[in-house]
């Protein structure tokens, strides 16, 4: 059996120089056949630093999707952009999104999108359940709150979207998908600290509903095949059978020191 290692919400940005140093000699000591990273790497220039530390410092593939802080002090079209410029002829960095699908064996296949709060979840209200998203992604300035949570239905539907061009071909041809994340898809596994579902302030913040919808809709479709979803966003740890064939794993994870990854089987 092979196994790739999983670690999510780095925040490497608030680490000390120590902690970060010792982080990547952890997993290159490590070693295993890949990385993935659910998001949240590190916010802003300092994404940047990581992201070639990985693919300079690492010597196996390093597996990635966004999260909602590796936005933070840009823009969308920005951020992806200049994200574009550090994986171009990259032979170990890998974005997800933009990668398709990615054979792990004969059997099994990863595939990736950031997705993000789609604010369908939960009551939006940004006075009292506003995360610091709004404040820190260029995008959100100047904004209504109904301008706002159009916006956030857009985001939705526009990762949704990417999945929907990237998952049904993949189960075509792989009957086991391992799908890599940011946003929890389903309230189920959205926790907050107290490790009940989370409030319904947060939860547009922290649910995917268009990505959760698709995947309700494919795995009818595909009564055969097995969907594993491995996300972040919360911190908290959960795991949720939503259907017989539809697995979603949340990882736990912190602020200002790092975890340790946890390790994938791959049959």
């Amino acid at each position: 059996m092979k196994y790739f290692a999983w670690t999510t919400d780095t925040h490497l940005n608030l680490l000390t120089e120590r902690d970060y140093g010792e982080y990547f000699e952890y997993l290159a000591e490590l070693n295993p056949e890949a990385l993935l990273i659910t998001g949240d790497i590190a916010e802003g220039e300092f994404l940047d630093k990581s992201l070639f530390d990985f693919k300079n410092k690492l010597n196996f593939p390093v597996y990635f999707v966004l999260g909602n802080h590796d936005f933070y002090f840009t823009g969308f079209e920005e951020r992806e952009k200049k994200l574009r410029q550090i994986v171009k002829n990259s032979e170990n960095l890998f974005w997800l999104t933009e990668a398709g699908i990615i054979p792990l064996n004969e059997k099994t296949a990863l595939v990736g999108v950031e997705g993000w709060g789609d604010g369908r979840h939960g009551t939006l209200n940004l006075s009292e359940g506003a995360s610091r998203d709004v404040l820190r992604i260029q995008d959100y300035r100047g904004l209504s709150r109904e301008e706002f949570g159009f916006f956030l239905h857009k985001m939705g539907d526009k990762y949704a979207s990417i999945l929907r061009s990237v998952l049904p071909e993949a189960l075509k041809k792989y009957p086991k998908v391992i799908l890599a994340t940011h946003v929890p898809p389903f309230v189920e596994v959205c926790f907050g600290r107290d490790l009940r579902i989370c409030g319904e302030y947060k939860l547009p913040f922290y649910t995917c509903k268009a990505i959760g919808d698709f995947l309700l809709e494919t795995a009818e479709e595909n009564p055969n095949c097995q969907i594993t979803v491995l996300c972040g966003h919360t911190h908290e740890k959960a795991e949720a059978q939503i259907r017989e064939n539809l697995l979603v794993r949340v990882k736990e994870s912190g602020y200002g020191s790092w975890w340790e990854a946890t390790m994938i089987g791959i049959n």
